[in-house]
């Protein structure tokens, strides 16, 4: 058979030319030679039933008229004539429209027009599969088993994008069940993986809010990573754990700003310290799509150490004893004994102390690993010993032997040899090896306008009889006295 339109010679009777497009009309025209050929048959049964039609008559006139017209006699098989007539031109009407009516059929028909796509789709020709279903589709609209199947043609045809433009349509409509919409999932991520459109597919999980789904599909969602620790205020410091729920990478900032692929790389939990922090944070997953950024603030106040325990109250006494004091494993204790408040430059506390003479102001205080302070410990001790001696006695005694041994000019100390005095000031109680109780008291030397320094000589003064001496370290590193 040709195309009426272009000549091209078809192949299989198809109805649509496959070089100019043409739809090939499958019911033969009426021609003018089977019109004559209709007509010379029906002429020839005429004659066979009224030889005299092609006689040549020729009307005479009758000059003799009758008194009234009669009617010309009814020829002979007319009506017969008739009958035939209209039963040869149902024949021909019914020959005409038995195909007339097939191809109105396949033209209306969707499940005509599905099995035409299928023959096709088995020869491989998904060109033409394409037309009859898009034909089908038209035909009846909204029909998953025609959709899926367009855009399994669609997909075999390489068209992708119809493809996928077909299943985000069905997954958008009410029309369509659960159970197909999940087929159409299933497909448009095996299409757009092709495509590398890895951020399409992360867009539309994310859409979809079906946790199902998502969970079979986690390793292409690029979600918001989680804190474990929401924004606040806390005390101390704080380890921050960052959390994301599919495998990738995780960037962050701690000044607030937008994290890129070129931020810190999370590895371990956060330590933030003292002071105010905005922590911002982004997870790629492994297609290297993005997640919106999650962005948490922290603000860390000091948190102060427990302050040293000093178990000995303040007050007064009369026989020496031991001040202790004790804090958290985690922090040093410094102590100053002149009223003034200890800092890390003071002086360590190592251990037990023996009460100073007098009275004496001792403060404490407890310093972590992170230089935090504890508040400070105030004990006030006037430690008395019960002796004729007073302090004052047994200083002004000692001040007297320097006099007389040159090293003062005066009883106010005044160096003899420099433009500074010495002061001496009683420590604690010392008890010397045959010789009993003595008050010690170290030497101390003043700069005009300085501080005073310790020069390293110790002296004492008896508390039975308040006789100075001069204490000095002898080869085993015990002290002696030497009376002055």
């Amino acid at each position: 058979m040709e195309c009426p339109k272009c000549g091209f010679v078809l192949i299989d009777d198809r109805w649509i030319c496959e070089n100019c497009g043409a739809e090939i009309q499958m019911v033969p025209d009426f021609e003018l030679e089977l019109e004559n050929s209709i007509n010379e048959v029906l002429l020839n049964v005429a004659d066979e039933i009224d030889p005299r039609r092609n006689e040549e008559v020729s009307p005479k006139i009758d000059k003799k008229k009758p008194k009234a017209m009669k009617t010309a006699p009814k020829k002979k098989g007319g009506k017969w004539f008739r009958y035939l007539i209209i039963a040869l031109c149902g024949i021909v009407f019914l020959a005409a429209g038995i195909p007339l009516s097939f191809t109105v059929y396949r033209n209306n028909s969707a499940a005509y027009q599905l099995s035409q796509a299928r023959i096709y789709e088995e020869s491989g020709d998904f060109g033409n599969a394409l037309l009859h279903i898009a034909k089908a589709d038209a035909l009846r609209p909204n029909d998953a088993e025609i959709r899926l199947l367009w855009a399994a043609y669609c997909f075999s045809n390489a068209d992708f994008d119809k493809a996928a433009a077909i299943l985000l349509e069905m997954i958008g409509s009410p029309r369509y069940t659960w159970a197909e919409k999940d087929i159409c999932y299933d497909n448009i991520i095996i299409i757009w993986h092709l495509m590398e459109k890895f951020q399409e597919i992360n867009d539309l999980l994310l859409a979809s809010r079906d946790e199902d789904l998502i969970a079979e599909y986690h390793y292409y969602l690029a979600r918001q990573i989680s804190f474990s620790e929401e924004s606040g205020e806390f005390t101390g410091s704080l380890l921050l754990a960052l959390n994301s729920e599919a495998e990738g990478k995780i960037y962050y900032t701690l000044d607030g700003t937008e994290p890129t692929r070129e931020s810190r790389l999370y590895t371990a939990p956060i330590l933030l310290e003292v002071g105010e922090t905005s922590v911002a944070a982004v997870f790629e997953n492994r297609y290297g799509i993005l997640s919106d950024v999650t962005m948490q603030r922290y603000v860390i106040e000091t948190k102060k150490p427990d302050p040293p325990f000093v178990p000995l109250s303040s007050g007064r006494y009369i026989e020496q004893v031991e001040i202790i004091a004790t804090a958290s494993d985690d922090c040093e204790i410094y102590f100053t004994a002149d009223g003034s408040n200890p800092t890390a430059e003071s002086e360590l506390y190592e251990g037990p102390m023996v009460m100073a003479l007098g009275n004496t102001v001792y403060h404490f205080v407890a310093i972590n690993a992170e230089g935090i302070c504890s508040d400070v410990v105030a004990r006030e001790f006037e430690f008395r010993f019960n002796s004729d001696v007073t302090l004052e006695m047994a200083v002004a005694n000692v001040f007297s032997a320097q006099l007389r041994r040159g090293r003062i000019v005066d009883m106010e100390g005044k160096a003899a040899d420099a433009d500074g005095f010495y002061d001496y000031v009683i420590d604690s109680l010392i008890e010397i090896t045959d010789k009993g109780l003595f008050y010690k008291i170290y030497e101390h030397y003043y700069e005009p306008g300085g501080e005073p320094q310790i020069t390293g000589h110790i002296f004492a003064a008896s508390v039975y009889t308040g006789e100075a001496a001069h204490l000095v370290y002898n080869d085993y590193g015990v002290l002696e006295a030497i009376m002055l």
